[in-house]
């Protein structure tokens, strides 16, 4: 048989770029859907760890949501930017700052707000020294309130009673540097913490000032975020590595490391609510700032399940059995009854990027974190009935 020789050779200048583009379609589908939530290596200098877990998340784009638009109630006047460490307690809300650039005001203050119906009733404390309030907890078995004063090479942290506002010094030391945008969390017997520093450090100090331990093995880099399960047999502590995309569980009695989890891309809040289901553990919620998705990670046996997000977070908070969510852009967003797959999504404004949030007698408080500064609030937890009733607009984001 004789071939035409130009006929074979167009053939193949056809064929073979075909094959070859097919060749690397089929690797990169197989790739994406096989590849695992990636977990620090055992061998790593972190420590012991437990055993490596692969697990493949839910991967998801990002929900299409309707937006309902709803009317800010109250605002305060714009007298601090850049809400860090943040607590709710007796009905009052109590803001830290953490610096940053173009911030006027001087972050080693504390703004108390008393009254959720009028945000012009505030107080103002100021902290003798200077630094951030990265972060803040509050210890309902003693009813304090701890915070840190970050970025100043050293470990300080402070108690103030919510009523009468007196504040006190639980541990201040330069033995050891918290970093920038630290954590904290208590169990009424310890604080518990983790420095934002490469690689990490974590610590635990006696509620009043003793003892004090520090870990001696590296933990997970720039501790951003903390949480805490007690349990009948054991206390567990969880920390999230912002910018680092990590997340690690650890043994609160010696502080090792139990597990870590990396979520590449991801940038965590600082804001980590933990849900507890059972003796043996519960659910830790995820925002990513970088991605439009969150994570909920089972403590127990440290598997991983994301869920999207119609919009990156800045924080997720639990309250009333419900997950919320402060968007970046402009939204806060609901998951009843902590049901991951299904999402209403509430519009507040262009020019507020919601940092905290928090919900009190059937109204939602946020801050803003860019653009518009403050702390805003939103009436009535049925909007979408009340919008309705008002003939308001709906709009997607």
């Amino acid at each position: 048989m004789r071939y035409n020789i130009g006929t074979l050779k167009k053939a193949l200048e056809i064929v073979v770029p075909f094959l070859f583009i097919t060749a690397i379609i089929i690797f990169l589908v197989a790739y994406t859907d096989h590849k695992p939530v990636q977990l620090i290596n055992s061998t790593t200098p972190y420590g012991p760890h437990m055993p490596e877990k692969k697990s493949v998340p839910y991967r998801a784009a990002a929900p299409k949501v309707p937006s309902t638009s709803v009317q800010i109630s109250e605002r305060s006047p714009e007298v601090f930017a850049y809400a860090h460490g943040s607590v709710i307690v007796d009905g009052k809300i109590f803001i830290g700052m953490a610096a940053s650039s173009g911030n006027s005001f001087a972050t080693n203050q504390l703004f108390v707000f008393t009254n959720p119906n009028n945000l012009k009733e505030f107080r103002i404390i100021s902290i003798p020294r200077k630094g951030d309030i990265g972060s803040m907890v509050y210890d309902e078995k003693h009813r304090a309130i701890y915070f840190t004063l970050s970025d100043r090479g050293s470990l300080d942290i402070y108690r103030i009673d919510p009523t009468t506002y007196f504040i006190s010094t639980v541990i201040s030391t330069t033995s050891i540097n918290i970093g920038q945008k630290p954590a904290i969390t208590t169990d009424g017997e310890y604080i518990y913490g983790i420095t934002y520093t490469n690689p990490a450090k974590i610590f635990k100090v006696g509620i009043y000032g003793t003892p004090f331990v520090v870990s001696e093995a590296g933990h997970i880099s720039n501790g951003h975020s903390a949480n805490i399960g007690i349990y009948s047999s054991s206390t567990e502590l969880y920390f999230g590595g912002g910018e680092a995309d990590l997340f690690e569980k650890v043994n609160a009695s010696d502080l090792s490391s139990l597990g870590i989890l990396n979520f590449p891309g991801c940038s965590m809040t600082d804001d980590m609510p933990f849900q507890r289901v059972n003796e043996n553990g519960g659910y830790v919620y995820l925002g990513c700032e970088k991605k439009p998705i969150a994570i909920r990670v089972k403590t127990d046996d440290m598997t991983a399940k994301e869920f999207a997000l119609p919009g990156k977070s800045f924080g997720l908070y639990i309250y009333d059995n419900d997950l919320y969510n402060a968007a970046q852009d402009g939204n806060y967003d609901i998951f009843k009854n902590m049901d991951i797959s299904s999402i209403k999504r509430y519009y507040v404004g262009q020019d507020i990027q919601l940092n905290e949030l928090f919900v009190l007698n059937n109204i939602v408080l946020f801050t803003g974190w860019w653009g518009i500064k403050g702390l805003f609030s939103v009436k009535s937890m049925d909007f979408a009935q009340n919008l309705i009733n008002n003939n308001l607009n709906t709009n997607s984001n």
